[in-house]
């Protein structure tokens, strides 16, 4: 005997789809008429999953960011190495150029010799004009007008600017607004310094000019006299200029006697 078969009904999950439905109308119905209260609940029923996500994803970020800090670290070593490797290298070519000025200074007879002035600095910054010195020496000690003054053997820091008998006024380079000509050592370019106030000077030049950190300035005399070296370079890619800073390399302000070229 032959039974004929029942027929699949035609949506089988017809009662899932209208439970949706009515859940979704409910819900919705529900935040309608309760919205403050649906906002705390949606709140407080998130907030374990948010510091579930927190506890999964946290180990995550970490590794991201000891990568992120590793790649940081070997990059900034690269970049100090480079600039160990130029503050050598300008450390030499100062010391070939020093070596050749006293070779010939000693075929033209004109060796260390030349007359100095050991001075004590009797006041400074702030006791006196900021950058600016007082000394005790004078013209009656050979001290004149525009006499170089220096703080070591090669360090030239100012010029006299005025003179009594027994003491003198030195005004250093680096003087706000004051500007000094000074030879590039590793160019020989002839370049003009603005001074800038705390033994600080700065220059200002087209971005493809040939400075570069640790050049060293000379002051435009037969003797190398060193005025100061780049410690910083100011690059804005929205000007076609860069800053160049320079500053002496030692502290001018800690000194307590000074160097004066009598004449």
């Amino acid at each position: 005997m032959n039974y004929l078969l029942k027929s699949k009904p035609k949506y089988k999950h017809w009662g899932k789809v209208v439970l949706a439905v009515v859940l979704f109308c409910f819900f919705s119905l529900f935040v309608y008429l309760f919205p403050n209260f649906s906002r705390s609940l949606s709140l407080t029923v998130s907030k374990p999953l948010w510091l579930v996500r927190d506890v999964i994803t946290r180990p995550f970020s970490s590794i991201g960011g000891y990568f992120v800090s590793k790649k940081s670290l070997i990059e900034d070593n690269l970049s100090l190495k480079q600039e160990i490797v130029g503050l050598r290298m300008t450390e030499v070519d100062h010391q070939v150029l020093l070596k050749e000025f006293e070779d010939m200074k000693s075929k033209l007879g004109r060796g260390e010799n030349a007359s100095r002035i050991v001075s004590r600095v009797l006041s400074k910054p702030p006791y006196s004009p900021y950058d600016t010195f007082v000394i005790d020496a004078g013209s009656e000690d050979g001290v004149s007008l525009g006499s170089p003054v220096y703080i070591s053997d090669n360090i030239i820091v100012g010029l006299i600017k005025n003179v009594t008998p027994s003491t003198s006024l030195v005004e250093l380079f680096s003087n706000g607004g004051l500007e000094q000509e000074t030879t590039l050592s590793r160019t020989g370019a002839m370049y003009k310094l603005q001074g800038l106030g705390g033994a600080n000077m700065k220059l200002e030049v087209p971005k493809d000019t040939d400075i570069v950190w640790g050049d060293v300035f000379l002051y435009p005399r037969f003797s190398p006299s060193m005025v100061g070296s780049v410690y910083y370079i100011d690059v804005s890619s929205q000007s076609s200029f860069k800053t160049i800073y320079i500053r002496v390399p030692v502290n001018v302000f800690a000194t307590k006697y000074v160097f004066v070229e009598s004449k």
